[in-house]
């Protein structure tokens, strides 16, 4: 884990009610944040094509949808893990020091937009722009 996000952590829970977050603690949530991140610009990439997506990263769950497959990650403070769902896989509880979210975030994304790709045209015709939307979902 960087420094940075360790010293952020710091800064911002020394003085709650809880008091500063354990190491392990620390590690799950900015292994979180790496999971939360991933799965934002997926999420933001998409939207901003016009790729029929949803999904949520505001929160102790994140998830995104894209076609008919789900990724959805659930922080757990108290049990001290995190509960990965993804496409045709058992559901996981990550613990600190375990599987890096950010990786298991990455590669969820990766299998969900191969499924999507694989789905018949129809299926990813693009959400619909308003009426006076710009053609170009990219420009500057």
């Amino acid at each position: 884990m960087d420094d940075w996000h360790r010293k952020l952590v710091t800064e911002l829970t020394q003085e709650t009610a809880a008091g500063p977050l354990p190491d392990a603690a620390t590690s799950l949530e900015i292994s979180f944040g790496h999971a939360r991140s991933a799965m934002t610009y997926a999420l933001e990439l998409a939207r901003a094509h016009r790729i029929p997506v949803a999904g949520n990263v505001a929160g102790d769950s994140i998830w995104l949808q894209l076609g008919d497959g789900r990724i959805r990650f659930t922080m757990n403070r108290r049990a001290g893990e995190v509960i990965v769902l993804r496409p045709g896989q058992d559901e996981t509880a990550v613990k600190a020091g375990g599987e890096d979210l950010g990786v298991m975030a990455r590669q969820a994304i990766d299998a969900l937009v191969a499924a999507f790709r694989a789905l018949p045209t129809a299926a990813k015709r693009p959400s619909a722009p308003p009426p006076d939307f710009e053609d170009e979902p990219t420009q500057a």
